[in-house]
Parts: C-alpha cells; structure tokens; sequence
C-alpha cells in the first residue's frame, strides 16, 4: 500500500504542477503535456475534474492510440480518482473478455510482466501506454475489466457476418456481448460514412464494430450491476464516444440512468466538442506523410477468419 501512495503522490504532484503552470494553452511541441477542459468550456485542474466527475457512474476516456499526453492523461486522472472516497473499477478496450483471468492472476501478484503480456494478449504499445494504468490499479488493489470482445471473433464477424457467433461453442460466445445493435442509428450513419483508400464499409464491418460496443458496454453494465456503489473509468478509442454515440449509446441503452462522463480528445488543430463532452487538448503528432509520399499498401490487416472446430 506505501508504493500505491508514492505512486499517487508522484503522479498528482506532477500533473498540478503542471496545470497550475498553464491556463491558456498547451506547447505545440510537446506531446507529453495536456489541458482539460469541462462542458462549460472552462479549463480545470485534475482535483477540479474528480470534484466534478464525482457523481458520474462511468467516466469514459477516448483516445488516439500512441499519443504519448493522452496515455499520460489517463494515468494522472485515475491517480486522481483512487483519491476520492468512491469506489472504482478501471475498465479497458485494450484486453478482451477471454483474458480476463491472466489480468486478474497479474493483479494478484501470480505472475511476472512478461507472462502477462502474452497471456492477456497485451497490446504491442502495452509498456509505452497502458503499464501505468495497470500498475496503479495493481497497487491500489482495485479490479481491471477486460472489457473488450476477442479480435478473432470480430474479424471473423466481419468477414462472415453476425451468424457467425451461432457456431460458438458456449464459453467463446460470451465473450461477446448477448445483443447487438445492428440497427441504422446515427452511430451506424458515422461509421458508414468512413472510407478507407476509397472503400466503404460493408454491413458485416459495421457488425464487427459493434460488437466491440455493445461487448464493452455489456461488461461496464454487468460490473456496476454487481458493485453500484462502484464507478468505472473506461479507456477507449475516441472514435466509439465521438459525438456521445458507439460505446455511449449501447451502455445507456442497457441502463438508461448511468451517469456518463466523457473525456474527448482534440489535437490543436481540431475544434473542442460540444457539451456535454469534456475537452482534453493535446498537441498536433508529427505528420505522417509529405505530399509526394506514397501511401502505405492496402491490406485488410487481419488473417482470414478461420472456421470454427479448425
């Protein structure tokens, strides 16, 4: 429990000390640094940000994946939060249902970094991004939620489609949420309207990217139905809250009077959101390709979904 508090103190000393230091607006060139606005448009501290998230049930953080001041975010407001007398869960796209119990054996102290990792399928970013998160929820003894579905069954939903999940074996099924919500919604809209290299979604993409959704928002829903006096802060793509829809919808769908709290992050060339989004501003990453530069190959990126009993 010492090491938990010296983690605490040296996290909240660092993020006041830089908050109190600016006001305006962050170093352009810096990625490390970052400053939070709340709805009202109003720039706070971190101990400002938990008084006022302090009722929320379910505070969602989006994020571009790799930026180094958003994951640094992340980890100074959980810090923050395990200061405050509520109860928390931290709940995370980044490890799915199937591991869950590889993260709870890390928890308990059963196994080494390295052995995680590759039980739970860690992301390849895992020590760069999340090591922080994990560690302070190991040291305050406080539950992680692996709350995402496994990528081969959503690859093999985009490729097959929803019927694939018919042919699960029982246990690999609910590693999936029960209900998925494949009707035309404005969330359906955004994602629809996406291309990539010219290409536009298919239905059964759209039927992968919501299972990562609904399979989310089902674990944060079950998780707060077991612990009520409990809130869960959620780490996740920007793109699944982006206009309080994705991931939002389905968790309100599910319990319509869950209090939610979304942390929305905007580069400085990118407008804030409207309430009732929270800002969190970053600067710009480096740009990924001069004009004249070629474009990366087209894959799909993802083996081809092999059949169930294989």
């Amino acid at each position: 429990m010492g090491r938990f508090i010296l983690l605490v103190g040296l996290l909240l000393s660092g993020c006041q000390g830089y908050h109190s230091a600016s006001s305006a607006s962050i170093p352009t060139n810096n990625l490390f640094d970052y400053q939070l606005q709340n709805p009202a448009g109003k720039t706070v501290s971190l101990p400002e940000a938990a008084q006022q998230l302090a009722d929320a049930d379910v505070i969602i953080v989006g994020e571009l994946h790799g930026h180094q001041g958003i994951h640094r975010f992340q980890a100074d407001l959980l810090a923050q939060l395990l200061s405050q007398p509520r109860p928390l869960a931290l709940a995370m796209e980044q490890f799915s249902r199937d591991n869950q119990d590889a993260v709870n054996r890390y928890l308990a102290g059963k196994m080494g970094e390295d052995a995680f990792i590759k039980e739970s399928n860690a992301w390849p970013s895992y020590r760069s991004d999340y090591r922080a998160l994990v560690t302070l929820a190991k040291e305050a003894d406080i539950e992680v939620i692996a709350a995402n579905s496994p990528r081969h069954i959503v690859r093999c939903i985009a490729q097959e489609g929803v019927d694939y999940l018919q042919r699960l074996p029982a246990n690999e099924r609910g590693w999936v949420a029960k209900q998925l919500t494949l009707t035309d919604d404005a969330y359906k809209a955004r994602f629809m309207a996406n291309r990539h290299h010219g290409q536009a979604p298919s239905e059964q993409q759209f039927a992968a990217q919501t299972t990562w959704d609904d399979t989310m928002a089902e674990s944060i829903t079950q998780y707060l139905q077991l612990h009520p006096k409990h809130s869960v802060l959620l780490t996740v793509g920007r793109f699944h809250i982006a206009e309080g829809l994705g991931t939002v919808q389905r968790l309100q769908q599910r319990n319509p009077k869950l209090k939610i709290a979304l942390i929305y992050p905007v580069t400085t060339d990118e407008a804030v959101p409207d309430a009732p989004l929270w800002a969190l501003q970053v600067a710009s990453l480096p740009t990924t390709r001069l004009e004249g530069e070629p474009l990366p190959a087209f894959s799909l990126g993802e083996p081809a979904c092999v059949p169930v009993g294989d």
